[in-house]
């Protein structure tokens, strides 16, 4: 009878061991292969999501939910999901559901403030120079709802690039940039950078934002962001062409066509004629580019550059670097 019990209580030991590795799982496990909608009817709660989303379980959705009560109150309406959301992140995208009279706005990675000024601005919805007053001077309430402005001196690089559905009809700049913070909060400061200190934090994010504008490539990022982190290390100008034009206030597309009437000028940005980073972000990264600014690769080069169609290559030295130059770019 003895060994009955022990076969059991073994037994139950070892399911209930598997039950709770499978629920931590379940918490991290990310669900949905794409953006999706989905239609809360009025009479659901949150459990229901167990029967619109594919994989997640329903016990362990329960168990979830009896740990973490939402402290909101679902509505009935569409909400969109993003694609590789945990159970987390999906309970924090049912907070407002999608009005239906509701346009969609894309913020591409890189914009500054002011590529998103002009942008908004060209679509009818503020009066040109309104997004970069409020960013620029930013509500210190607001910032210190996130950990990550602790150091920051506007809101340029934690403005997340991604597509906003917002109301015409009830627009506002205060409501926008909020989102966005909070998206780079859910997105990037939560997965990638939560165990660095704010300042370490303002650092990754300016040295992303100089990779961003410095190379399109995902393969390229890491090696281009590795040897930007070896010239800073080394005490070395970084040297990026890019960072020139941010102290003149101008978009993307202004700054390619004046890069080399401001290449020698001295300001707090112009990595030519300074050594460190500039003093904000210049733009506002991706996730992708931040993660390859982190995980870096290490090379033996110290210079790149990029031939008229496109093209990176490198070197490890000066001498290689003026070779590349005779090569690529006469």
């Amino acid at each position: 009878m003895k060994k009955i019990i022990k076969s059991l209580i073994l037994l139950f030991i070892i399911l209930f061991s598997i039950f709770i590795y499978s629920y931590t799982k379940f918490e991290q496990q990310k669900f949905l292969n794409e953006d999706t909608e989905i239609v809360i009817k009025k009479s659901e709660t949150f459990r229901s999501l167990s029967s619109k989303i594919n994989g997640i379980n329903d016990l362990y959705l329960r168990i979830y939910l009896k740990k973490n009560p939402p402290l909101f109150n679902l509505q009935a309406g569409k909400y969109k999901l993003s694609k590789n959301s945990s159970i987390i992140d999906i309970i924090k995208s049912l907070r407002t559901p999608i009005n239906e009279t509701d346009i969609q706005i894309t913020f591409l990675e890189g914009w500054n403030i002011y590529d998103i000024d002009d942008y908004l601005a060209k679509k009818g919805l503020i009066k040109e120079g309104e997004f970069i007053k409020s960013a620029e001077n930013y509500d210190m309430n607001l910032a210190a709802a996130f950990p990550f402005l602790d150091y920051a001196k506007t809101f340029e690089g934690f403005l997340y690039p991604d597509t906003y559905n917002i109301n015409p009809n009830n627009f506002s700049v205060s409501g926008l940039i909020n989102r966005m913070l909070n998206n780079f909060n859910i997105k990037v400061y939560d997965k990638l950078l939560s165990k660095y200190s704010a300042k370490e934090i303002l650092d990754i994010i300016t040295l992303a934002s100089i990779v961003e504008k410095e190379e399109k490539n995902p393969l390229n990022k890491p090696v281009v962001a590795g040897i930007l982190k070896k010239r800073l290390k080394e005490g070395w100008m970084i040297g990026a062409d890019i960072t020139v034009c941010y102290p003149h206030k101008l978009t993307s597309e202004e700054c390619k066509m004046v890069v080399s009437k401001y290449i020698n000028e001295k300001s707090s940005y112009n990595t030519r004629t300074m050594v460190g980073l500039p003093e904000t972000p210049i733009g506002n990264p991706s996730f992708s580019t931040i993660n390859s600014t982190i995980n870096s690769e290490e090379t033996p080069y110290y210079f790149y550059l990029h031939s008229k169609d496109g093209n990176i290559y490198y070197s490890k030295d000066n001498e290689g670097h003026e070779i590349n130059k005779q090569k690529y770019l006469k």
